[in-house]
């Protein structure tokens, strides 16, 4: 598979992640609708959670692999900066 191929599979990954999320938003908002317990709704959102930040580091990696790797060496001091800052967002 080309790198292009690779990426194409990643990006449809990335979106195949942000709608299993879309569906876990909505079935936290019919449990809300529904009055369902406080445990149900919470451990609902604890999972959407968890799959945000599974999300976030997949994108990370692919930024890595797919923007970073090929960058580096012709530009080694912008490319850490740029990873830095992004590094610096999952720490906030």
């Amino acid at each position: 598979m080309t790198d292009d191929g690779t990426r194409s599979e990643r990006q449809k990954r990335t979106i195949n992640r942000i709608h299993r999320i879309q569906g876990q938003l909505a079935a936290l908002e019919r449990a809300i609708e529904d009055d369902r317990d406080c445990e149900h709704r919470v451990i609902q959102a604890l999972a959407i959670e968890k799959a945000v930040s599974s999300l976030t580091n997949h994108m990370l990696e692919g930024y890595i692999e797919y923007q970073a790797r090929p960058r580096i060496q012709s530009d080694p001091d912008a490319t850490l900066d740029e990873i830095k800052r992004l590094f610096k967002l999952l720490l906030k």
